[in-house]
């Protein structure tokens, strides 16, 4: 059986497919800074709990308990720069395609979203197991976003595709040749 993806002409409705594919680019990798940097800082403050409760251990939580949690906590924030890491180089692939009307790049970033969605879907398994129900709600939301936003890219990919195929066949005007007259 085979599932076909739909195909859009316009970005939201009403945004035309180039423009909507490039802000879609941009936002992407202005989101992928600000996850890269929240997820820096969030690790940087788990390291700072860590070091804290060394010094001055919680009777409730012993050292051994805080160790485990936080090695849970930096394999799932190591995970989540990897995805965002990626993301940010794919998207800037999408840009360079969209702005210069690459149908290759485009196709490549089609096929890195692909996988980038089910490497979401991978995290949002991985959140679930170490960070929660509440925590997987933001990436289970950013993994419908990219199903979207695959839809619109390769929509605009397809529109590429088109302009870049010859006709099948090319209708001519018939204009007859001039044919000197028959002397007899």
């Amino acid at each position: 059986m085979v599932f076909e993806l739909p195909r859009y002409n316009k970005c939201c409705y009403c945004i035309p497919l180039k423009i909507g594919v490039l802000l879609i680019g941009y936002f992407s990798i202005f989101m992928s800074c600000m996850t890269l940097a929240t997820v820096s800082w969030s690790i940087f403050r788990v390291t700072k709990f860590v070091e804290n409760n060394e010094n001055r251990p919680n009777p409730e939580h012993p050292p051994t308990e805080v160790k485990k949690v936080a090695l849970g906590l930096y394999l799932s924030f190591a995970y989540y720069l990897l995805v965002f890491l990626i993301n940010l180089a794919i998207n800037i692939v999408l840009i360079i395609g969209a702005h210069r009307e690459k149908p290759n790049y485009l196709r490549f970033y089609f096929r890195a979203t692909l996988l980038m969605f089910c490497l979401s879907l991978v995290l949002v398994i991985v959140t679930f197991v170490f960070m929660g129900f509440v925590a997987t709600l933001p990436i289970l939301k950013w993994s419908l976003t990219l199903l979207v936003v695959m839809i619109i890219v390769r929509s605009y990919y397809l529109v590429l595709e088109d302009r870049q195929k010859q006709p099948v066949y090319e209708l001519q005007p018939y204009v007859p040749v001039q044919q000197a007259p028959l002397v007899v």
